[in-house]
């Protein structure tokens, strides 16, 4: 467990952003939610790249990115798109937060379960989303950005290919076809 240390404590880095940005929302300070959601970005890559590295990749490690990811990138740019913006829409604008978080726990699932070791991601990835998100809550109308969430959400649990950084080998015939 000596060399999954470093993996886990930046994913546990992760975690801490998601939670302190949703602090940071709470309490009006939208810059500072922005700023620690940037950082959880950073350490979700670090995380990653220094498993990879170590030769720590593990089933906890996994589980446990996923379940930070949804803190860091499913849940915290949720509410502050919604403090932003779409709290403008009344009920609406909470279900359209709702909305974007359960595509997040559903493209997380997915990856978990079929196409961690795809060379290709299926349905756009939850940092990336993250990042749509708030870009569209910052610079968008209530209801512009109300229809992007959407767009987001339906991106994250569609089954279109995105580019994939990491460097694995896999034979993706025996995946053709999977969802």
């Amino acid at each position: 467990m000596p060399h999954q240390l470093l993996p886990t404590m930046l994913t546990l880095c992760n975690f801490a952003c998601g939670v302190l940005a949703i602090y940071a929302v709470f309490e009006q300070k939208i810059s500072i939610a922005i700023v620690c959601i940037s950082l959880g970005l950073i350490f979700d890559l670090l995380d990653g790249w220094t498993a990879r590295k170590l030769n720590a990749v593990s089933s906890f490690g996994k589980e446990l990115d996923s379940l930070s990811d949804i803190v860091t990138f499913g849940i915290a740019p949720a509410i502050l798109a919604y403090q932003l913006v779409l709290m403008q829409l009344g009920q609406i604008g909470v279900g359209i937060t709702v909305f974007y978080s359960i595509g997040a726990v559903l493209r997380l699932a997915r990856f978990n379960v079929i196409q961690s070791e795809l060379p290709t991601f299926i349905g756009l990835p939850v940092p990336a989303a993250a990042i749509g998100l708030i870009m569209s809550a910052w610079f968008m109308s209530p209801w512009l950005s109300a229809l992007s969430t959407c767009m987001l959400a339906w991106l994250m649990v569609s089954h279109i290919k995105f580019p994939h950084f990491k460097k694995i080998k896999v034979d993706e015939e025996k995946y053709h076809g999977v969802h």
